[in-house]
């Protein structure tokens, strides 16, 4: 049945008042904290922050430029100290002997079974024409094989 929701009638959708009010409280109070600080400002003169002024008592004279410094050379009195390759001798690993791997051979006379599911058919017929169609590609040995399920379709 195909239903026809564009003919339906629209649901209304309410939005919450309650954030607005909140907001507008918010920006309410910091309005009036605002108003309170300026008139406490204005109405006391000890709280007003005081004023200073800055007097130059010398001439600003332009410094010189700093030549870039120069780098020095040393020589060097003792040998560099590269110990590492005497420690890496010295604490070399041998791994303990591990036998090689050899595998087991195999028995001809041993025989295996394989078997591999092709497809899966609802009628014998669709069934017999896919095993025709495998035993003209030289397939050997194909089977059909009729299986119920669990909850009993064949």
């Amino acid at each position: 049945m195909i239903k026809d929701y564009a003919r339906e009638p629209r649901v209304d959708v309410t939005v919450p008042r309650w954030p607005i009010s909140v907001i507008a409280l918010i920006v309410g109070a910091l309005g009036l904290i605002t108003v309170f600080t300026a008139v406490l400002l204005s109405s006391n003169p000890d709280l007003k922050t005081e004023e200073f002024s800055v007097v130059q008592t010398s001439p600003v004279v332009p410094r010189e430029k700093p030549e870039p410094a120069k780098p020095m050379l040393t020589e060097q009195t003792t040998k560099p100290d590269f110990t590492f390759p005497e420690i890496l001798k010295q604490t070399e690993v041998k791994p303990a002997h591990v036998k090689i791997y050899e595998s087991t051979p195999k028995d001809p006379n041993k025989k295996t079974s394989n078997l591999l599911q092709v497809a899966s058919f609802k009628s014998k017929s669709d069934a017999k024409a896919l095993q025709k169609r495998l035993i003209r590609k030289q397939l050997p040995n194909v089977q059909v094989t009729q299986s119920t399920s669990d909850s009993g379709s064949v």
